[in-house]
């Protein structure tokens, strides 16, 4: 069983995320009342740290005011599971949470233990999208009902420690075993689509290995080369260099890994090309009129430097029956899909609303962008940009979505245009 752990700021989200994705379930909630929305659950754990504002922001404001955990068994760990099997397992990963102590590691009495059990969370169970493996998210709240703050040093190793001790007890197999077991058969499974390519082509590649079931993201630069990649399967993810032996499988070294298999069709690369021979009496003219021809030393050829193609991410965005298609750049879709983009006091937004929001101004698609923003109940068209609006002169992809995002932003929680915007085109 593998788990994760880690706090952030943005509570509201991660509550919202794990509660209303597609498919998810509530398996349980903790120190909070029954029935209520996402929204409200945060409101709830929000409500808890106003009542200790003065003894939590007696130092310095407490920042990191959720705790994010995400834990996932192997498939054939939770075979036939009932949804009471997964509250056992919630229940059984609190207790051994709590329960590890980090005091020396940290140099800290306070990472002796934490107290999640005494505080406000909430348990969803999710299915991952493509391979379709059952995983827990759990959500809490930073502080417990006595106002006093839990331990965040070294957390996520307390999150696999506790995962650890649970697997040790029931028998399962541990991480780390896993990890290598899914490794070698992601090595195998690789070495054998290699063995059947033809040629060696990135994006044959990566259709097959999709086609095995896994999922495979690919890193490029700017002259459009694959420079890394990671294979992912289920919730878990491996570098190239992780792979293979000795690095053969990194992006560096796969292609001659192809071809070592493939030694005919190398030999062949190199021997199909035709040859002359010297009883060729047009050929031996030839070479005689050459040399009498006096030599002229050939003009080096200046190539032009290719433009860098940019890598572009594709979305595809539904309203009001219509679809969106809106390309946008890396750099810019980094910060248009940051799951910061969206403050913890929106109640009614969801994250992706207001990403969709931001990606169609990006796109210049305003009525489209108005009609998310006002179905959210936002501001829509009082807080949206009319004529004039676009990239300034100034302005970068990565400046632009900057500010595709502050618009995106007052548009789903004000009824009033931001000053500052307004000073930048929205209105001329």
């Amino acid at each position: 069983m593998i788990a994760k752990a880690t706090v952030i700021t943005h509570g509201s989200n991660a509550v919202r995320y794990s509660a209303d994705k597609n498919q998810a379930e509530i398996v349980k909630t903790n120190r909070l009342p029954e029935d209520i929305s996402p929204s409200a659950m945060w409101s709830w754990m929000v409500a808890l740290q106003y009542q200790f504002r003065e003894k939590l922001n007696r130092h310095r404001p407490l920042k990191n005011t959720s705790i994010r955990i995400e834990l996932s068994p192997a498939r054939e760990e939770t075979k036939d599971w009932t949804m009471a099997d997964w509250v056992r397992l919630a229940d059984e990963y609190i207790r051994e949470f709590d329960a590890v102590d980090l005091s020396r590691r940290a140099k800290r009495e306070s990472a002796k233990s934490t107290n999640l059990k005494d505080s406000q969370y909430v348990v969803s169970l999710h299915r991952d999208s493509k391979s379709g493996i059952l995983h827990l998210h759990i959500n809490a709240n930073r502080i417990d009902m006595e106002g006093n703050v839990n331990d965040a040093h070294y957390i996520n190793e307390r999150a696999m420690a506790a995962a650890n001790k649970i697997t040790e007890r029931r028998g399962w197999v541990q991480a780390e075993d896993r990890r290598k077991q899914n490794i070698e058969a992601i090595t195998r499974d690789i070495t054998h689509i290699l063995f059947n390519m033809d040629s060696f082509d990135w994006n044959t590649f990566a259709g097959k290995v999709e086609a095995k079931g896994y999922g495979i993201t690919m890193k490029r630069d700017s002259n459009d080369r694959v420079v890394g990649y990671s294979i992912s399967k289920g919730n878990s993810r491996y570098k190239s260099s992780d792979l293979g032996h000795s690095r053969n499988l990194t992006p560096s070294r796969i292609e001659d890994t192809w071809r070592k298999m493939h030694p005919e069709d190398t030999y062949h690369e190199q021997t199909d090309k035709p040859t002359l021979r010297r009883s060729d009496t047009s050929v031996q003219e030839r070479h005689t009129q050459q040399r009498q021809q006096p030599f002229v030393s050939p003009q080096p050829m200046v190539q032009a430097p290719s433009e860098p193609k940019p890598v572009m991410f594709h979305h595809d965005i539904e309203v009001d029956g219509r679809h969106y298609l809106v390309d946008v750049p890396e750099t810019a879709n980094r910060v248009l899909t940051d799951e910061d983009i969206m403050p913890d006091d929106v109640l009614w937004s969801t994250l992706e609303d207001v990403q969709h929001t931001a990606i169609l101004l990006f796109a210049n698609y305003i009525d489209a962008a108005i009609s998310i923003s006002e179905d959210c109940g936002g501001g829509g068209g009082c807080c949206a940009p009319s004529s004039g609006w676009g990239k300034e002169d100034d302005e970068d992809d990565w400046k632009f979505a900057r500010r595709c995002v502050n618009v995106a932003r007052y548009m789903h929680t004000s009824t009033v245009r931001p000053k500052r915007e307004r000073s930048r085109g929205l209105h001329r």
